[in-house]
């Protein structure tokens, strides 16, 4: 029977936006963060080697990294997405997660929530991201999708809005464009199905010119490290390397991101772009308030 080691870490205190009010908005505050995470340690025990351990110093920047660019209202909300992000990055089986606030109440020296996740519980089958794309009143469809995205799944990574050229049929407006990671335990085949009917909802009609102007495109880009083709998609989707509109927003809240094909990482596929016709600006960090640009 293997032994009930773990990886202990206490006492992290991290500076970000977190609360409800608007000058908690504006003004960071101290979170203090505890993890816990089985981990056999006999190995590394009898080689006196890090390699043979969990690496807890690149956990701790890293849980540091995505906790100081958070600006979550509420403590749950932020546990909830470092549970997933730490256990999807770090292949953990498990991890119990304290986070407080000093302070926050009256009277009281500190106030917080634990929380034990593992992957088996949250039913995690990869980081899926989605890219979402319109030209035909894109502030109020793309809000609309993305409040739709939050109700169904847990968004765990979002990029800001890029407003992009359009491709092949320039006679139109241009685009707003941006991507979303979230995580999920339904299958394929049920999330391509709600993507149809979120693009409905916006009034999409689908015609034989796929470069048309749309109220609004739902794309499936990647779902872990899948690699399928099918008649009617592929994945990964083809445009992340080859459309400015797909890469870039990718890139940016995914940056060690490696294309599960060609085996390149997205960085790499950036530097290598060379598509003068593609012009790409990003929008400011207000488009839509309600949804902050997060990075996994």
């Amino acid at each position: 029977m293997a032994p009930r080691d773990s990886i202990v870490l206490t006492g992290l205190k991290i500076s970000c936006i977190i609360g409800i009010f608007e000058w908690e908005r504006k003004r960071k505050q101290d979170v203090l963060i505890d993890l816990k995470f089985p981990c056999d340690i006999r190995r590394a025990a009898q080689r006196d080697h890090i390699q043979e351990t969990v690496d807890y110093k690149k956990i701790a920047k890293a849980t540091i990294a995505f906790v100081e660019k958070s600006k979550f209202q509420l403590i749950e909300t932020l546990a909830e997405r470092l549970a997933a992000f730490l256990l999807e990055n770090f292949r953990l089986s498990e991890i119990e997660l304290n986070v407080s606030k000093p302070g926050a109440i009256r009277g009281s020296q500190n106030v917080g929530i634990q929380i034990h996740r593992s992957l088996a519980h949250m039913g995690l089958q990869g980081m899926v991201f989605l890219g979402l794309g319109s030209n035909m009143n894109p502030r109020q469809n793309l809000g609309m999708a993305l409040a739709e995205i939050q109700k169904k799944f847990l968004i765990v990574g979002l990029s800001h809005v890029y407003e992009t050229s359009p491709v092949v049929y320039a006679r139109q407006a241009a685009f707003w464009n941006l991507v979303v990671g979230i995580e999920t335990s339904d299958s394929l085949k049920t999330v391509r199905k709600w993507l149809e009917a979120v693009e409905k909802m916006a009034g999409r009609r689908r015609s034989s010119n796929r470069n048309a102007p749309r109220t609004l495109d739902v794309d499936l880009l990647l779902w872990g490290d899948r690699v399928e083709k099918n008649k009617d998609f592929d994945l990964p989707h083809p445009d992340i390397a080859t459309k400015a509109f797909a890469l870039f927003p990718l890139l940016e809240i995914s940056p060690n991101l490696v294309h599960p094909s060609l085996r390149k990482p997205l960085i790499e596929l950036a530097v290598d772009f060379r598509d003068p016709t593609q012009k790409i600006r990003q929008l400011p960090d207000t488009t839509f308030k309600n949804f902050p640009p997060q990075k996994i």
